[in-house]
Parts: C-alpha cells; sequence; structure tokens
C-alpha cells in the first residue's frame, strides 16, 4: 500500500472517531485544534512506522557479493564516469581505487568538455587496470560520448552535433549518444549518423522516472544499504528499448549502460555532498566486455584500445549487477554454413553475424546463484518468448536479430517483489543466406 493510501484511511478513522453530536448527555465535540492534533499524531505515527520498516528492511536485505566468476576474456566495467576534472569530486587514482574494490577492471572517464591527457591517464592507470580516456560532448542537441578521444582533437567552436561528431570520429573516438530519454537533455537530431551506439541504461537519468515514494524509499535506505537503495530506483527504459530496436531496423547500433558518475551534488558552484558514492554507482549497472581468443588478443589483460574496439562491435552485454553478479551469462546463436547439415556449426555471440540455417538456434544461459529469471527474447524489436528459466535452445524462425532480456524479483520487503531488469545483451544478427 503506498503512503498516500495509508494517510488516507487513518484520516477517514479519525473523522469517523469524532463524539455522536446527535444525543443528550454527549461529550462535547473536540475542537478543531484537538482533531488537528489527533491527526498529525496518527500521520507521525504513521511516518515513524514506514522509516522504521524501510530502515529494517535496509539492514535485513542482503545482496550477494560482487565478487563475481567472469568467463575468459570476460572483462567488467563501467562506463560514463566524471572526475573533478569536471562536475565529479573524485581524482582519477581515487576513482580507479574504487573501481578496482567494486570487482571491476576497466572504466571510461568521460567528463563534460574536457578530455584528460594521455600522460596524465598513464600516470594513473595501473598495469592491470584499463583506462578509455573520452569526455562527454555538449551539443545545440544533446550530449554525446566520445570514447578513446585524444585531448588535441580539433574541437573548435561550433555546438551543431553533426560536425562535433564529425570531429571527434576524425580524431578515431567511438560515439555513444548519452541519456538520449533523459528529463532534461534528451536527445534532439536522429539525422545524425556519425555515432556506433547509444546508452540505454544511464543510471542518473533512470532514477529520475521513479515516482516520489520509490525515490523516499531509495534515500531512507541509502544510510544503511548503499547498493540496495540505487537497486530500488532500477527501472526497465521503455523508450531507449524502442529508438534502439527503431534503430536497429537500418543498421547495427550498439547499446551500452552508463553509470554517469559524479559522486557529487553541486548547490550554486559548490559542492555540498559527495551523493551517490562512486563505490555505490559502480555496483548497480556495469558492462560486461565479451573479448573471445581472438589472433593477438589476451582477453584476460586487453588494452583499453582492444576493450573499446568490442563495445564499439556490441560485444558486450550490460547488467544491473547489484540484484546479482552476472558473470558468465552467454547469449549465442548456432547454424551451419551451407546446406550440409553434416557441416559443423559455427556459434556466434552478441554483436556477431551469422548465416541463418533451418537448423539455427538461439541459446541464452544464465548464472547460477540468482533467482530464476525471466528470459525474454526479442526478434526485430517484438518479444516472441518469454519464459521463467535460467536457460533456454530456441530454434530460431528466420532470419532477424536476435536480443535478449532477463529479469529478476526485487529482493526484500520494499522491493514488493517486483520484477527488474537485470540483464539486456547486445544482438546476435541472423541474416538471409546469400543466393
Amino acid at each position: 500500500m503506498h503512503l498516500s493510501s495509508v494517510l488516507q484511511s487513518v484520516s477517514e478513522q479519525v473523522q469517523t472517531s469524532a463524539p455522536n453530536q446527535g444525543y443528550a448527555g454527549a461529550a462535547p465535540s473536540s475542537s478543531p485544534k484537538t482533531k488537528k492534533w489527533r491527526v498529525a499524531r496518527y500521520v507521525g505515527l504513521v511516518l515513524v512506522g514506514f522509516v522504521a520498516v524501510v530502515w529494517m528492511d535496509g539492514l535485513l536485505t542482503r545482496l550477494p557479493s560482487l565478487a563475481g566468476m567472469p568467463a575468459h576474456g570476460e572483462r567488467v566495467g563501467v562506463i560514463h564516469v566524471h572526475t573533478n576534472a569536471s562536475c565529479g569530486s573524485g581524482s582519477l587514482p581515487e576513482i580507479i581505487a574504487t573501481a578496482r574494490s567494486a570487482n571491476l577492471s576497466f572504466l571510461t572517464v568521460t567528463d563534460h568538455n574536457v578530455t584528460m591527457a594521455k600522460a596524465e591517464v598513464a600516470a594513473a592507470d595501473p598495469p592491470d587496470f584499463a583506462v578509455i580516456d573520452g569526455e562527454e560532448v555538449s551539443t545545440s542537441s544533446g550530449h554525446f560520448l566520445a570514447l578513446g578521444l585524444d585531448d588535441a582533437w580539433p574541437r573548435g567552436g561550433s555546438r551543431d552535433a553533426r560536425s562535433l561528431m564529425a570531429s571527434t570520429r576524425h580524431a578515431h573516438a567511438v560515439n555513444f549518444i548519452a541519456h538520449p530519454y533523459g528529463l532534461h537533455d534528451r536527445w534532439g537530431d536522429w539525422g545524425a549518423t556519425d555515432y556506433d551506439g547509444i546508452e540505454i541504461f544511464n543510471d542518473d537519468a533512470v532514477w529520475r522516472k521513479n515516482t516520489v515514494v520509490d525515490i523516499a524509499i531509495a534515500a531512507l535506505t541509502y544510510p544503511v544499504n548503499q547498493r540496495l537503495a540505487l537497486l530500488r530506483l532500477a527501472r526497465r527504459p521503455r523508450e531507449n528499448f524502442a529508438k534502439w530496436d527503431e534503430l536497429l531496423e537500418q543498421r547495427p547500433v550498439a547499446g551500452i549502460c552508463g553509470s554517469d558518475a559524479h559522486a557529487n551534488i553541486i548547490v550554486g558552484q559548490r559542492s555540498i555532498l559527495k551523493f551517490p558514492s562512486y563505490l555505490s554507482v559502480f555496483s548497480l549497472a556495469r558492462q560486461h566486455v565479451l573479448l573471445g581468443d581472438h589472433a593477438g588478443v589476451d582477453p584476460d589483460h586487453a588494452s583499453s584500445d582492444q576493450i573499446l574496439s568490442a563495445i564499439k562491435a556490441g560485444n558486450t552485454f550490460c547488467a544491473i549487477d547489484a540484484i546479482s553478479p552476472a558473470d558468465g551469462f552467454t547469449q549465442t546463436v548456432s547454424a551451419n554454413n551451407g546446406t550440409d547439415f553434416s557441416e559443423a556449426l559455427t556459434t556466434v555471440g552478441p554483436g556477431e553475424s551469422i548465416a541463418w540455417s533451418p537448423n539455427a538456434m538461439l541459446h541464452i544461459k544464465a548464472p547460477e546463484g540468482a533467482g530464476i529469471p525471466k528470459l525474454r527474447v526479442i526478434r526485430d524489436g517484438q518479444t516472441i518468448l518469454e519464459q521463467e528459466t535460467r536457460s533456454l535452445d530456441l530454434k530460431l524462425p528466420g532470419p532477424g536479430r536476435y536480443r535478449t532480456e532477463a529479469y529478476l524479483r526485487q529482493p526484500g520487503l520494499t522491493g514488493w517483489r517486483r520484477w527488474t531488469l537485470w540483464i539486456f545483451a547486445n544482438p546476435v544478427y541472423v541474416n538471409a543466406p546469400k543466393n
């Protein structure tokens, strides 16, 4: 029951409990002041009870450890991080240390309209932790992330989105449209073409889609359980998914999740609070990059350039790891390359292409440790299967763009057992066979 419903019920009870004035000898009716005090007392008790329930829920609800077991070649990191070079509160070395404590192995730095020098990144970058330098570029049409950008790129004075995208692309950046349907910073030029993908899930944009009660629950939970507090605000960004499916009809477009981490609340020009913390944000939505065994690549010790190439190609899936680590999740399609069914099957994963054949199969397997998820298979923007299971093998009905979404129920009392987006993977492109 929502708090507003509780308050309404209490108010009705107070009104019906007032003394009856219609019979002789009845006690004098309560004064308006007494009635107001009684209502205030009931409201106060309800609020105290509400706070106590939320706190107890936060203290008693235990989430799985983030120390998961990534598969061979699976790198877990965060995209879209702000440092104190723009509007964040932490230095790059501090943020790297926090990322490592969250069991991450890479991050991308995207400060507003400023790119760190390569020497600065190199000085803060441990050998076994990849840092992808970049920038969140402000344009007249919204913001985009330029990843892998050199600080000497020819910025110019224009705020035109297409000009700036062309300039960062010329500087070898990988471009992603940021928070395309945020409350304030919405992307306004879908005619632009110099981008490689879009942010599907953005931590800083998603929480704003919640109700006042949801936000109050998260705010009360945060002091006792930061990770759970942010999980309470996780929502499926429907507009972003719909736009992604629309764009995929035209060409491959990689989907990512952005942390948009600031750890900073600014009033005027002054930082007043390091909230929400980098650690709590780094524990929510994380990018799982699948490097595989390609020539010249050691997947477990890949460079920032190699990781960025995989992100650009869509060889990734995003997971709300706060609810349960998604390490080891797989979404593959297997098929043979010709009409001879004795030929060996070829298997590909997210972002890759394969020719359809009558024996083409989609294989999905969610990691152990979580509850039974609900798996949703989407073909060309339409759900073709939804099932509560940890794994499935689906014979494909024909060519198309196949992607998967997985959901888990929110834990704890104030999670209301709500199905929550857990994983979404980039599509596998199953193409019609060539004649």
